[in-house]
């Protein structure tokens, strides 16, 4: 528990260097990049505001209902120009919350399914990534697989994946429905980029229950896993977690606007720091949910009364958790550590 005198104020937050490791590409859409795309393809949503675009999508019932606004967006994105201008005003949020380094999730089946090319979508946004990269962001990238989607369409990212490692790409992960197709359909596509020398990332335990990350864990050899909360319900996961350091996910307003788990105040993050987890925060879909990574900093610092000292250890821990070569991993966390002993505030 943070002491009075240890208290951490906003301006340090914004002054520490950061790393987000769970941010979906399609996710960082704003209302008002929403009404642009909608208006440049004069969807059903073109004549509406960006005010009346956020209270009529951009609110949740539950995490169906959030699906529905994610897929809603996904349908607006349609060129890889549109792909590029996304990742470019992700750009402008990563200077104001002084992230340097990001590992974005992007997910090639949605143009795929929808007749596009989604390779020349990664094109378009490595070369995007390079551009923002001179800007002081180092840019990685996941290609996710959706779940409730058909394995093949897995297999065709995996092999995408395959492609472009060593140039920006670090790995494949699983998200979507948790209670749609059993993750051992996924067995052999995740073997298959482990031995081709990529990382493993997998979202469970977000409406899940905690059996699903021990089978991200075993059957899928997930390294991290997206959200994780749900696993606080088996003392012997936590237990595994904290022993082998699998990095966990956590997206606190994420979790509260899609019902995963609410309030934010009882979110399994407090438990699961206090025990030693390689836990780290992040803001999942930051333009779905009208959140920044400096606001889930302040959350968590206020609602689980955190000190410099923990909000330190977070921020470290997101470069710890990330999928960064060796050498590299200890160059950059070898900078955060200089930069955070610098910030007088």
């Amino acid at each position: 528990m943070a002491k009075a005198s240890d208290s951490v104020s906003d301006e340090y937050i914004q002054h520490l260097p950061k790393a987000e490791l769970h941010l979906h590409l399609e996710g960082s859409v704003t209302p008002a990049t929403l009404r642009d795309l909608s208006r440049k393809y004069q969807s059903q949503y073109a004549s509406l505001t960006e005010e009346e675009l956020e209270a009529q999508l951009f609110h949740y019932r539950d995490f169906y209902h959030f699906l529905v606004t994610y897929r809603t967006v996904c349908e607006h994105l349609r060129q890889p120009e549109d792909y590029s201008m996304v990742l470019g005003r992700l750009g402008v949020y990563f200077r104001e919350q002084n992230i340097r380094y990001a590992e974005i999730i992007y997910t090639p089946s949605i143009p795929w399914r929808a007749e596009r090319d989604g390779k020349d979508v990664l094109v378009a946004l490595l070369e995007q990534g390079a551009r923002i990269a001179t800007q002081g962001t180092t840019i990685r990238w996941i290609l996710d697989c959706v779940r409730q989607f058909e394995v093949e369409w897995a297999w065709r990212t995996a092999e995408l994946a395959a492609e472009f490692s060593g140039q920006g790409v670090v790995g494949i992960g699983l998200g979507g429905d948790e209670n749609s197709l059993a993750m051992s359909e996924y067995q052999g596509v995740f073997s298959w980029i482990r031995d081709h020398g990529l990382h493993a990332h997998v979202h469970a335990g977000e409406i899940g229950d905690a059996q699903q990350v021990w089978e991200a864990l075993k059957v899928l050899g997930a390294r991290r896993i997206g959200h994780g909360i749900q696993a606080v319900r088996d003392p012997d996961l936590v237990d595994y977690l904290c022993h082998h350091g699998i990095g966990l996910d956590v997206c606190l307003t994420s979790n509260a606007s899609t019902g995963a788990w609410t309030p934010i105040s009882d979110n399994p993050f407090g438990l699961l720091f206090r025990r030693g987890a390689a836990v780290t925060l992040n803001t999942d879909d930051p333009g779905l949910f009208g959140v920044s990574l400096n606001q889930e900093f302040q959350l968590a610092a206020r609602l689980f009364q955190l000190g410099r000292e923990d909000i330190d250890r977070l921020v470290l821990q997101g470069v710890r958790s990330s999928f960064l070569p060796q050498l590299e991993r200890e160059a950059l966390l070898k900078e955060f550590e200089e930069e955070i002993g610098r910030i007088s505030v």
